[in-house]
Protein backbone atom coordinates (compact mmCIF):
# COMPACT_ATOMS: atom_id res chain seq x y z
CA UNK A 1 0.00 0.00 0.00
CA UNK A 2 1.15 3.31 -0.87
CA UNK A 3 1.38 5.62 1.72
CA UNK A 4 3.14 8.58 0.05
CA UNK A 5 0.82 11.96 0.98
CA UNK A 6 -1.58 12.97 -2.03
CA UNK A 7 -1.38 16.52 -0.63
CA UNK A 8 1.27 18.86 0.05
CA UNK A 9 2.27 19.98 3.41
CA UNK A 10 0.12 23.21 3.33
CA UNK A 11 -2.79 21.81 1.59
CA UNK A 12 -2.37 19.35 4.37
CA UNK A 13 -1.99 21.58 6.95
CA UNK A 14 -5.05 23.73 5.93
CA UNK A 15 -7.37 20.73 6.71
CA UNK A 16 -6.31 20.09 9.85
CA UNK A 17 -6.95 24.02 10.91
CA UNK A 18 -10.67 23.40 9.16
CA UNK A 19 -11.09 19.96 10.97
CA UNK A 20 -10.01 22.09 14.25
CA UNK A 21 -12.03 25.03 13.42
CA UNK A 22 -15.24 22.67 12.70
CA UNK A 23 -15.12 21.11 16.36
CA UNK A 24 -14.36 24.61 17.70
CA UNK A 25 -17.58 25.58 15.95
CA UNK A 26 -19.13 22.81 18.06
CA UNK A 27 -18.33 24.03 20.90
CA UNK A 28 -19.09 27.03 20.74
CA UNK A 29 -22.74 26.22 19.13
CA UNK A 30 -23.40 23.66 21.95
CA UNK A 31 -21.95 26.27 24.57
CA UNK A 32 -24.44 29.16 23.26
CA UNK A 33 -27.44 27.78 22.48
CA UNK A 34 -29.25 28.78 25.47
CA UNK A 35 -28.90 31.15 28.27
CA UNK A 36 -28.30 28.98 30.89
CA UNK A 37 -25.52 28.75 32.47
CA UNK A 38 -24.73 25.19 31.94
CA UNK A 39 -23.93 24.62 28.85
CA UNK A 40 -21.59 28.03 28.77
CA UNK A 41 -19.51 26.13 31.74
CA UNK A 42 -19.69 22.47 29.55
CA UNK A 43 -17.89 24.71 26.71
CA UNK A 44 -15.22 26.24 28.80
CA UNK A 45 -14.89 22.75 30.40
CA UNK A 46 -14.10 21.66 26.65
CA UNK A 47 -11.64 23.99 26.33
CA UNK A 48 -10.14 23.31 29.78
CA UNK A 49 -11.57 21.14 32.44
CA UNK A 50 -9.41 21.88 35.91
CA UNK A 51 -10.00 18.34 37.22
CA UNK A 52 -8.38 16.95 33.47
CA UNK A 53 -6.07 19.98 32.09
CA UNK A 54 -4.51 17.46 29.60
CA UNK A 55 -7.95 15.82 28.05
CA UNK A 56 -9.22 19.51 26.71
CA UNK A 57 -8.55 21.79 23.58
CA UNK A 58 -5.95 23.39 25.62
CA UNK A 59 -3.92 20.57 26.80
CA UNK A 60 -4.13 19.56 23.06
CA UNK A 61 -2.70 22.71 21.94
CA UNK A 62 -0.20 22.54 24.72
CA UNK A 63 0.95 18.85 23.40
CA UNK A 64 0.94 19.76 19.78
CA UNK A 65 3.81 22.89 20.92
CA UNK A 66 5.40 20.84 23.33
CA UNK A 67 5.82 18.02 20.37
CA UNK A 68 7.33 20.72 17.98
CA UNK A 69 9.66 22.11 20.86
CA UNK A 70 11.44 18.58 20.90
CA UNK A 71 11.44 17.91 17.52
CA UNK A 72 12.76 21.56 16.55
CA UNK A 73 15.74 20.90 18.69
CA UNK A 74 17.13 18.48 15.90
CA UNK A 75 17.14 21.53 13.84
CA UNK A 76 20.97 22.77 13.14
CA UNK A 77 20.90 26.81 13.77
CA UNK A 78 22.88 28.77 16.40
CA UNK A 79 18.69 30.30 17.63
CA UNK A 80 17.15 27.06 18.38
CA UNK A 81 17.79 27.38 21.90
CA UNK A 82 15.74 30.74 21.84
CA UNK A 83 13.25 29.18 19.46
CA UNK A 84 12.93 26.15 21.89
CA UNK A 85 12.64 28.70 24.81
CA UNK A 86 9.73 30.55 22.85
CA UNK A 87 8.08 27.61 22.23
CA UNK A 88 8.35 26.50 25.88
CA UNK A 89 6.74 29.81 26.97
CA UNK A 90 3.79 29.50 24.37
CA UNK A 91 2.87 26.32 25.76
CA UNK A 92 2.78 27.26 29.73
CA UNK A 93 0.46 29.71 28.35
CA UNK A 94 -1.84 27.96 26.18
CA UNK A 95 -2.80 26.03 29.01
CA UNK A 96 -1.30 27.08 32.34
CA UNK A 97 -2.31 31.02 31.40
CA UNK A 98 -5.20 31.04 29.10
CA UNK A 99 -6.74 27.82 31.40
CA UNK A 100 -5.74 29.41 34.63
CA UNK A 101 -8.40 32.41 33.61
CA UNK A 102 -10.66 29.99 32.51
CA UNK A 103 -10.79 28.11 35.98
CA UNK A 104 -11.57 31.30 37.46
CA UNK A 105 -14.70 31.73 35.09
CA UNK A 106 -15.39 28.50 36.03
CA UNK A 107 -15.66 29.13 39.25
CA UNK A 108 -17.82 32.40 39.23
CA UNK A 109 -19.96 31.01 37.03
CA UNK A 110 -20.38 27.47 39.64
CA UNK A 111 -23.02 28.84 42.04
CA UNK A 112 -25.05 29.63 39.22
CA UNK A 113 -25.43 26.46 37.82
CA UNK A 114 -28.38 23.89 38.88
CA UNK A 115 -28.21 21.43 41.49
CA UNK A 116 -29.03 18.37 41.31
CA UNK A 117 -31.99 17.13 43.42
CA UNK A 118 -30.84 13.76 44.46
CA UNK A 119 -27.40 14.12 44.64
CA UNK A 120 -27.00 17.64 45.32
CA UNK A 121 -23.85 18.05 42.96
CA UNK A 122 -23.99 21.57 40.84
CA UNK A 123 -22.26 20.82 36.98
CA UNK A 124 -23.00 22.23 33.84
CA UNK A 125 -25.23 18.73 32.38
CA UNK A 126 -27.89 19.45 35.49
CA UNK A 127 -31.15 19.92 33.85
CA UNK A 128 -34.93 20.41 34.70
CA UNK A 129 -36.60 17.47 33.06
CA UNK A 130 -39.68 15.30 33.42
CA UNK A 131 -39.64 12.87 36.52
CA UNK A 132 -38.11 9.84 34.85
CA UNK A 133 -39.69 7.64 37.02
CA UNK A 134 -42.84 9.01 36.61
CA UNK A 135 -42.40 9.34 32.88
CA UNK A 136 -41.59 5.16 32.63
CA UNK A 137 -44.48 4.42 35.19
CA UNK A 138 -47.19 6.30 33.15
CA UNK A 139 -46.54 6.93 29.55
CA UNK A 140 -49.76 8.15 28.51
CA UNK A 141 -49.80 10.92 31.22
CA UNK A 142 -49.59 14.35 29.43
CA UNK A 143 -47.41 16.30 31.85
CA UNK A 144 -45.00 15.32 34.88
CA UNK A 145 -43.58 16.77 37.60
CA UNK A 146 -40.56 18.54 36.68
CA UNK A 147 -37.08 17.32 38.45
CA UNK A 148 -33.70 19.05 38.39
CA UNK A 149 -31.14 16.33 37.63
CA UNK A 150 -28.24 15.13 36.73
CA UNK A 151 -27.87 12.78 34.18
CA UNK A 152 -26.64 9.43 36.48
CA UNK A 153 -29.44 10.52 39.12
CA UNK A 154 -31.54 11.01 36.11
CA UNK A 155 -30.55 7.06 34.96
CA UNK A 156 -31.03 5.92 38.40
CA UNK A 157 -34.41 7.23 39.00
CA UNK A 158 -35.49 5.63 35.71
CA UNK A 159 -34.29 2.19 36.78
CA UNK A 160 -36.05 2.32 39.55
CA UNK A 161 -39.56 2.17 37.98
Amino acid sequence: MDRTPKLTLDQELQAAVAIVRIGLDCIRDAACRTEAVGPHAAGLQALYDPANPDAGVLGAIADVIGTITVSVTEVDHEDIDRVTELLDEAQGHAQDSTGDRIRHALDLLAPLLLACETCGKRQPDVTVMDDPYAAAVDPDRAEYPQMTLCPACATDRFEDS
